[in-house]
């Protein structure tokens, strides 16, 4: 990773949610989960639930730098408004 990235979202949208009167709360057993490629085994994992019942767009987790090493924080952070809200949470231009 370039010295550069000082954090990195994982995230999940659902592609079309409003025109397809979509949400997470609709979604079931859903997951998202992190795997060491070398070892085959699963370092995070993160269940969506049901409780995301407005929402389109979620930050699962960060991974961020703090003093030269990556740490991890789970945020399960919902948004309406889909990816165009994500990323506007993010700082980016999305004109």
């Amino acid at each position: 990773m370039p010295s550069r990235i000082h954090k990195v979202g994982i995230t999940v949208t659902i592609h079309d949610a409003i025109a397809r009167a979509q949400n997470f709360g609709q979604v079931s057993n859903a997951y998202v989960r992190v795997v060491d490629v070398e070892t085959d085994k699963e370092i995070m994992r993160y269940d969506l639930g049901e409780e995301f019942s407005i929402e389109t767009a979620l930050i699962v987790c960060e991974l961020y730098r703090h003093n030269g090493e990556w740490k991890f924080s789970a945020v399960g952070s919902g948004f309406e408004g889909g990816l165009r809200s994500l990323c506007i949470n993010y700082g980016l231009d999305v004109n």
